[in-house]
Order: structure tokens, then sequence, then C-alpha cells
């Protein structure tokens, strides 16, 4: 092994991170520059031995994978908010509908007044009065569903 470079200085050992050599150590001048190809001088050697293809083919898929999962978790992070909006919408419309139902519930409640008249048999000409309220309330009901 090699442990001085063409430079004079001694070499940096290093882990190959390319897709044909993928987690192969080897070593070079300290002056290489993996981003820019460039190096001081020419000294290298790989230090352990080639992986076989297998082995290469297991290495990429995994760092492939290591490589999504962010992305994944940012979808499902995503995801998430969505359903957490979606379920406080619904949640917040679910309140005005219990809402709604009870005003039209107190809506329906005959008085105590109009209930005494009728159980005496005093109506006097108000004889369709209580259908007609009645029919006026499912249509109210039927378009605050609607709406």
């Amino acid at each position: 092994m090699v442990a001085n470079c063409a430079c004079g200085l001694p070499v940096a050992r290093r882990t190959s991170w390319t897709s044909d050599n993928l987690g192969r150590k080897f070593v070079a001048c300290k002056f290489y520059n993996h981003e820019t190809r460039q190096r001081g001088c020419n000294t290298f050697e790989w230090i352990d031995e080639d992986i076989l293809d297998w082995q290469r083919d297991v290495v990429n898929m995994l760092v492939a994978e290591k490589h999504r999962f962010p992305t994944d978790s940012n979808i499902l992070k995503s995801r998430l908010v969505c359903e957490t909006y979606e379920k406080d919408r619904l949640a917040a419309e679910l309140e005005k509908l219990k809402n709604a139902a009870e005003l039209e519930k107190m809506k329906m409640k005959p008085c105590k007044q109009h209930e005494t008249r009728q159980n005496r048999g005093v109506v006097g000409g108000n004889e369709g009065i209580g259908s007609k309220f009645v029919v006026i309330c499912v249509v109210v009901c039927v378009l605050l569903v609607m709406y």
C-alpha cells in the first residue's frame, strides 16, 4: 500500500460512493476532489477487493431506498396534514348540523299555551295551522340540510 503520494504528502484513505464501486475503500492524493474529479497527482490504489455484481446490485438498491425515504416521509407528512384538515373541517360541519338540528327541535316543540287551547278544543278558525307549521318546519329542515 502506498504511504505517500507523488506530491510527497501522506495519502488519504477514502470510500467510493459511485454506483460501480459503491463502498470500496481506496487511498489517493489528499488533493483529490470528488466533485470536480481533479487531483493533486495521479496516486490512486484500491485497498479492498472488487465486489461481485450481485453485491454491487444489492448495495446500490439499498442506497437508492435510503435516498427515497426522505421523499416518502415528506409525502406521508403532507397526507397527514391534509387528513387532519379534513377531520377538523368535518368536525366543524358536524357541529353546525347538530346546532341546526337542536334549533329545529326547539322550533318543533309546541308552546304550552297552544297545547292547552287544542286540548280544550278551542282552536277557533285555525284548524289547519298545526299541519301547516309542520310542513314549514320540514321545508326549512330540508333547506338547511341542502346548504
